[in-house]
């Protein structure tokens, strides 16, 4: 349950009101946290923008970013974003042993060692924000720098997400 009020779109102030009239739009409904978010508009509208940047296009497949968002939120033990992100790995296409093989992580044999790469800079930078030369290392084998820079950024997103969800009681 919400540690804090939601506000409907017809509560809220004139910017909160059209990002929530945008994604009623784009997506058919708005989301709980995204309601409780309302409450600082600026802050919600340039969580939505990062979200954006981080998730969307880019050289890291976007199916594969939600493999990511999962293995995250599972260590972060927010549920909401677990399923969440399962959902949507699954409309992009991601395979079900991927979505599952996610919450195993890097453990998982659903995942090539490039994903597992991956996904060991999420699972170390997700425990203790500090990733091993060891990990950063093997990493390289499989990406370019900025590939790497943009997997760190969606891995420091969703984690930002998931602190916030848990923290609100979502």
């Amino acid at each position: 349950m919400a540690r804090i009020s939601l506000i409907e779109a017809g509560e809220a102030e004139a910017s909160a009101k059209r990002i929530m009239e945008s994604l009623q739009k784009q997506f058919g409904v708005v989301i709980d946290p995204v309601k409780a978010l309302a409450h600082k508009p600026e802050f919600l509208r340039s969580l939505l923008s990062l979200t954006t940047v981080a998730d969307g296009p880019g050289d890291i497949d976007t199916g594969f970013k939600e493999v990511l968002n999962i293995r995250a939120s599972v260590l972060n033990g927010c549920e909401f974003c677990t399923q969440m992100h399962s959902r949507m790995a699954g409309m992009h296409k991601v395979a079900a042993g991927k979505i599952e093989g996610a919450k195993e992580g890097s453990s998982s044999g659903a995942f090539d060692e490039k994903e597992k790469a991956a996904l060991l800079l999420c699972e170390e930078s997700t425990r203790d924000v500090k990733v091993s030369d060891a990990s950063f290392d093997n990493a390289r084998k499989h990406y370019s720098e900025a590939e790497i820079v943009e997997l760190m950024g969606v891995i420091s997103v969703i984690n930002m997400w998931n602190r916030l969800m848990v923290g609100l009681g979502f």
